[in-house]
């Protein structure tokens, strides 16, 4: 019984690993399209641009696909721009 417990136990903290390798990279992946999508749209198309990239990089901090700092620095960025 025991053994089988130590076996459960080591199987969950690798899938719960690989888990956190997998939300890593999405919020990545999230940070690398948010920047791309900002840079495409930096030439100011429209004032209200940085304001809505900025609702959207709240939304994907929310969700736990990007970080506080990479809000706050994207955040900073944005706001120069206005």
């Amino acid at each position: 019984m025991r053994q089988a417990m130590r076996e459960l136990f080591d199987e969950l903290v690798k899938v719960a690993d690989q888990a956190g390798k997998m939300i890593r990279q999405a919020a990545e992946d999230a940070s690398r399209w948010v920047s791309d999508n900002a840079r495409e749209h930096s030439a100011g198309e429209d004032d209200t641009h940085p304001l809505a990239t900025i609702r959207e990089l709240g939304r994907l901090r929310d969700e736990g696909l990007i970080t506080e700092d990479e809000f706050q620095a994207k955040k900073a960025e944005l706001l120069e721009e206005l």
